[in-house]
């Protein structure tokens, strides 16, 4: 009997918290943001340079190489956004949304493009469009299962836009058919670096932490500047001294810059 009432007496347990959304893989995540940056970057080129030019063919190459291989990259997103989550997440849908309109948007600016007279109401149309789609992708990977106050968003924006950047340099040196610009886009660089980085370091500051932590996150923080900063200022540094080098060193900035989107992905260890 006196049992009996115990068990009756007993609180009742807490039902199992619900699984939260996993957060976004960090490689597919940074491949889709950088992808998206591409397509944003390229689709910009194609409303502002469009026109009668003798350098428009090669133009046209090289836009139609750029919007297909962000619109590739793009789709690295779909394998975060497509399982299917344990609780209902709106940004999920937006980014679905958004990301088919990145994918189909660049993929048919590039048809377009290719034509031998295309609509130029119809190439600002979809360059908008692309664009558009481009920063709306970027925010729900960002925002995905419930994404971190203060400067995530606008910190991944600028890496997105910095990751868009550097494929679209290496794009030029390895595509464009005349004499390579070696050392032009190095000014861009260095500024779309400057604006990452200082985001990077304000919103790590602003998440506070006591020493202990700061100096278990300190490697992990050094590697991610050093991939995103560090690494590429002094590659295209080498451009003022060996301007052949161009095909290489800009593909390493791009690929050092990857890495360093997937680095600021991962957990701190």
């Amino acid at each position: 009997m006196d049992q009996r009432m115990r068990e009756r007496a007993a609180p009742a347990l807490p039902p199992a918290p619900a699984t939260p959304w996993p957060r976004p893989q960090p490689g597919l995540a940074a491949l889709a943001d950088a992808g998206s940056g591409l397509v944003l970057w390229v689709a910009l080129s194609s409303a502002l340079l469009l026109g009668g030019s003798g350098t428009m063919p090669k133009l046209v190459d090289l836009q139609a190489w750029g919007l297909v291989l962000g619109a590739f990259l793009a789709a690295a997103g779909l394998g975060v956004l497509l399982p299917t989550p344990a609780r209902a997440d709106a940004w999920r849908r937006r980014g679905l949304a958004t990301l088919t309109l990145v994918v189909a948007g660049a993929v048919a600016l590039a048809m377009l493009q290719l034509r031998p007279q295309p609509d130029p109401t119809l190439v600002s149309l979809l360059a908008v469009l692309a664009c558009a789609a481009a920063l709306g992708s970027i925010t729900s990977l960002s925002m995905l299962g419930g994404g971190a106050p203060g400067l995530q968003l606008p910190t991944r924006l600028a890496l997105a836009l910095l990751g868009g950047a550097t494929l679209l340099f290496a794009l030029i040196a390895l595509r464009w058919s005349g004499p390579i610009l070696a050392s032009g886009p190095v000014p861009s660089l260095v500024l779309l670096v400057l604006v990452a980085g200082a985001l990077l370091l304000a919103g790590w500051q602003s998440a506070g932490g006591g020493r202990p932590s700061m100096r278990s996150r300190g490697r992990w923080r050094l590697l991610v500047l050093v991939l995103l900063a560090g690494l590429p200022l002094l590659l295209v540094a080498l451009l003022y001294l060996q301007p052949g080098w161009a095909r290489a060193l800009w593909s390493l900035v791009a690929l050092s810059v990857l890495a360093g989107m997937v680095a600021e992905r991962l957990p701190p260890r």
